[in-house]
């Protein structure tokens, strides 16, 4: 009865675990009740129980199933959906073209993994851009973009904080464009939820782009030529789930494996957020079950996100999982293949089945128009001559041409009489 009951009040993530370390534990012992409930109590205060989740019906807004959906956590990657939010915005109100230049900088080439690696002054179109940015996750491509649409990284910033702002996005802060750690960088899943939902409102010409699971780009080899190689999306659930058709993963050690996935099913499409899952399969399998379960519910079901209320204690702070996922018996544990070939076998997912071709990006071919927020070049930035009109000194007459007096017609540069220097030899 118990084992039952646990399995009905546990996280859906919990309760196949539940019930096979119940099952274990009575077997073992006479003393069953006394060491299910030591096990229950020992469940209870992992961290594991508290990793926040939240699955929302993208169109209704109503959020079908959440834990401490408030509690801030380090983005990673998840970051880029804002960035790609701001570039949105920036397109429709006519700012840039989706065919603007895009160039990739000192700063940007410089950036670590994950990134596409484009040599520095390389330039594509803000197109090409976002499908690197969305697809390849590219850390160089994403200071590429703050840089060229905003003049810089803290510039951009400034717009995605005022873009969280405006959306209602309480919980978060940004500071740079592609979620690599910072410890000020912070959001919630409740918050990725209205950026998500933002995106999927606002934006559906798009979709295409956090839909495709791989592309094509160039690559530069050691003798000069280019080639072009396949890139896989770290997204899991494309390609492996029915319905599956976006959004976004995030990884750094802080954060742990994050990601935020979307199905369609019977013209219903409903994301799931999850935060700091031990590794690429069971963020994806996460992801899946709450979707799955999420189908399961009547249209009418769930509370809408403007009246979501936190169901628990609320961490101000970040919880670092770095000591949980990038530690060497972490790593050794987990499976973490590359994501075109992952194979997962789990209930809520199925095997990959290729759906579509891979999306292409091509370096130059920019013909839009850039950003008027850039900061000029250096040779711009020099102040430019300004006209004075041409004065001519007269001697004194008590001169002759023989002292050391200044020549006749001398040229001053200024309207206002100066002392004019005398010869020395």
């Amino acid at each position: 009865m118990l084992t039952w009951y646990m399995a009905m009040t546990l996280p859906p993530i919990c309760a196949k675990y539940t019930q096979t370390k119940f099952k274990l534990i009575a077997m073992k012992t006479k003393h069953r009740f006394t060491l299910l409930v030591a096990a229950f109590s020992t469940l209870l205060s992992s961290s594991a129980f508290a990793l926040p989740h939240l699955s929302i019906d993208l169109d209704s807004g109503r959020v079908l199933s959440s834990k401490q959906a408030f509690d801030a956590w380090h983005p990673a990657s998840l970051t880029k959906l804002m960035t790609a939010y701001v570039v949105f915005k920036a397109i429709d109100a006519g700012e840039i073209t989706t065919g603007s230049p895009v160039k990739i900088s000192r700063n940007a080439s410089r950036q670590p993994p994950s990134r596409i690696g484009f040599g520095r002054g390389s330039v594509i179109t803000f197109d090409n851009a976002l499908k690197l940015l969305i697809i390849k996750s590219a850390n160089d491509i994403s200071v590429a973009i703050a840089e060229s649409l905003s003049g810089s990284t803290r510039a951009f910033a400034n717009r995605m904080n005022r873009e969280a702002a405006r959306l209602g996005m309480k919980g978060s802060r940004f500071v740079n464009p592609h979620g690599l750690h910072d410890k000020r960088q912070v959001t919630t899943a409740h918050d990725i939820a209205l950026l998500v939902r933002a995106i999927h409102k606002e934006y559906p010409q798009y979709a295409y782009m956090f839909k495709a699971p791989s592309l094509m780009a160039p690559q530069r080899l050691k003798s000069g030529n280019n080639r072009q190689k396949m890139h896989f999306s770290y997204n899991l659930l494309l390609e492996r789930f029915r319905g599956g058709d976006g959004f976004k993963t995030g990884f750094v050690c802080a954060s742990g494996y994050n990601f935020v996935g979307a199905a369609t099913q019977g013209g219903r499409r409903i994301a799931a957020v999850v935060f700091g899952r031990d590794g690429q399969t069971s963020r994806a399998v996460d992801a899946a079950k709450l979707i799955t379960e999420g189908f399961q519910l009547s249209l009418s079901q769930g509370t809408p996100i403007s009246n979501l209320k936190a169901n628990g204690a609320v961490r101000s702070l970040p919880t670092n999982m770095r000591s949980k996922v990038c530690t060497q018996e972490a790593r050794a544990k987990r499976y973490d293949p590359g994501a075109g070939q992952a194979v997962i076998k789990s209930a809520w997912m199925q095997k990959r089945r290729i759906t579509q071709k891979p999306l292409r990006v091509a370096l130059g071919g920019a013909s839009g128009p850039t950003s008027s927020a850039i900061e000029p070049d250096r040779v711009s930035r020099v102040t430019k001559p300004v006209f004075r009109p041409i004065q001519n000194v007269t001697a004194t007459p008590n001169t002759t041409a023989n002292d050391n007096t200044p020549i006749r017609g001398t040229i001053v540069a200024s309207d206002t009489s100066v002392p004019i220097p005398r010869f020395r030899p």
